[in-house]
């Protein structure tokens, strides 16, 4: 097991943990920066990571890979005695597929808010996507016990901090999400529905 402290993780460079890593519990940010624009994918426990993968030398377009860990987070290292075990274990090896499969819907889901228009939509069914693993149903709404910044909030929704700050004015107008005072994020009212379209002009006289 791996125990990483917050703060940039220099991923190991020796791949003795061949399959990659477990994640345990804990909270990463994967940045990826192209062109000088950073996307920011958020990982919790479940998650199976290859970090080393892939590399920026096996394509035409140059890009970044950044790591950083934003809570404590402990790693169960996947290496070649787990990759031996598993042969006779092939349950085990299904779920740890699974996992990498559900990982790619999900990134596959969070690409496709990234085409919603305004900020302000792309913002809330970003908070939406994150509260079904970080989410908890209260009797105020759903709580979200992520701390963002205006900054990481951009990276996760693919614009600059300053349109974040300006989008979660109205958004928190709205009534739709509030950021309590810890830091953390409640929902409230229901889930974007895939055919319906929020009009924030129509909330923006409301909310007068």
């Amino acid at each position: 097991m791996q125990t990483l402290e917050p703060g940039r993780w220099e991923v190991p460079r020796d791949k003795t943990s061949r399959l990659g890593f477990l994640m345990l519990d804990g909270l990463l940010a994967r940045d990826v920066v192209l062109v000088g624009t950073t996307c920011t994918e958020l990982l919790g426990d479940g998650d199976v990571l290859q970090p080393w993968v892939p590399s920026t030398e096996e394509g035409l377009v140059r890009y970044r890979v950044l790591w950083h860990v934003l809570a404590p987070t402990r790693l169960a290292v996947l290496d070649e005695t787990v990759a031996r075990k598993l042969a006779a274990w092939p349950q085990v090896m299904a779920a740890l597929l699974e996992r990498a499969i559900r990982r790619t819907l999900r990134m596959s889901i969070h690409q496709a808010l990234l085409q919603l228009s305004p900020v302000e939509t792309r913002l809330v069914v970003l908070f939406w996507h994150l509260a079904e693993r970080w989410g908890r149903v209260t009797p105020d709404g759903i709580s979200v016990r992520l701390r963002m910044s205006h900054e990481l909030l951009g990276q996760l929704v693919g614009c600059r901090r300053a349109s974040v700050t300006t989008a979660l004015h109205r958004v928190a107008d709205s009534g739709l999400v509030v950021r309590r005072t810890d830091g953390t994020w409640l929902l409230r009212g229901s889930p974007p529905d895939e055919l319906a379209e929020i009009n924030w002009q129509r909330r923006a006289v409301l909310a007068v």
